[in-house]
């Protein structure tokens, strides 16, 4: 029962996380950093603090007997993870919704599940376990390449003359800037997976069950909001944006970053909770799929908003073969944590 509610949490937080962003097709009168602003300060402070506060307010004491090793992954992988959330909010304006979500979800399925087996079980690598894994990994490898290919024959395709040139440069800094925020998304489960000993801290110190699952994310998460913040505060002062806050109309505006960084960390806490519901292995089950069910969901909304409308057969087909390679890498992925947990 335990395990299905688990699932069950995950399929939801891959749903939300898939959606966080869409409100940026919305909004009207801000700019990039405007946004992105907005939603680092409640999805990276405001909320993360207010929840802990609220059902581990034990917090502070926690952090404080925890290892000193802990803060420190805790801390140095919440600011790598703030300067890949920042180049995946780039990547999104360059290359859009559902290809941006391939690359980085690609990437974060791969090592996110990969390093806490390499790290914390490498006894399982050599076993037949280990090579579902390996299996799952090269799927993906061949799902991101697959995606690529088809965003590259789309680029071709709109790309003209001097345009050409251009959009081939923005499409190949949007790939490259996805791939780094996927590096960091990896990062972040494996962080998650490495201090998971101070949940039981936090239950030593009277937190309730779902306070401690997601104690960590605090304190990463205001390390992830200093880079994040500080570039977004630069374009800010750059491009003369600051007087976009105050334009008629904003309140909305407020409320649709309010909406973003309600889904993004509502899912961050819905995963926490259904990997301690899994147990030891929680960071290697239900990261992949996780991931698996943003990407989906991602490029539903890809798909919905024609991001890709007007492309050929052969891309289409392309693009399609690469998320069923995705999805079939989730099944082996799956299928070999059973193998494990058996």
């Amino acid at each position: 029962m335990n395990v299905s509610f688990a699932l069950f949490l995950i399929f939801i937080a891959g749903l939300v996380n898939g959606s966080f962003a869409l409100p940026t097709k919305y909004l009207k009168k801000w700019k990039f950093e405007n946004i992105w602003l907005n939603f680092s300060l409640w999805a990276f402070v405001i909320l993360p603090w207010a929840a802990a506060l609220f059902t581990a307010p034990q917090i502070f004491e926690v952090y404080k007997a925890a290892s000193g090793h802990i803060i420190l992954i805790m801390l140095s992988g919440g600011f790598i993870f703030g300067v890949g959330q920042m180049c995946f909010a780039l990547a999104l304006n360059m290359i859009g919704f559902g290809l941006g979500f391939v690359l980085n979800i690609g990437l974060g399925i791969i090592l996110g599940f990969l390093l806490p087996l390499i790290f914390q079980h490498p006894e399982k690598i050599l076993t037949t376990f280990g090579g579902f894994t390996i299996t799952g990994s090269l799927l993906v490898v061949m799902g991101l390449l697959l995606s690529n290919r088809a965003g590259n024959l789309q680029q071709l395709k709109k790309a003209t003359g001097k345009a050409e040139k251009h959009r081939a440069k923005h499409y190949v800094t949007g790939v490259i800037l996805a791939i780094v925020a996927g590096l960091s998304s990896a990062g972040q489960n494996f962080a998650f997976a490495l201090t998971t000993d101070m949940q039981d801290v936090a239950l030593e110190y009277g937190a309730s069950a779902f306070g401690a699952a997601n104690i960590m994310w605090p304190g990463f998460l205001a390390c992830g909001f200093i880079p994040y913040a500080l570039y977004m505060l630069f374009l800010s002062a750059k491009n003369r944006t600051f007087g976009h806050f105050i334009l008629p109309g904003s309140s909305k505006n407020y409320l649709y970053a309010l909406v973003m960084g309600l889904f993004w960390y509502g899912s961050l806490v819905f995963y926490s909770k259904a990997s301690q519901m899994i147990g030891v292995v929680g960071p290697v089950v239900g990261w992949p799929l996780f991931m698996v069910m943003i990407l989906l969901t991602s490029n539903f909304w890809g798909w919905r908003h024609k991001e890709w409308k007007g492309c050929s057969a052969k891309v289409k087909h392309t693009l399609w073969l690469g998320l069923a390679c995705m999805i079939l890498a989730v099944v082996v992925l799956g299928y070999s944590s059973s193998l494990y947990r058996s």
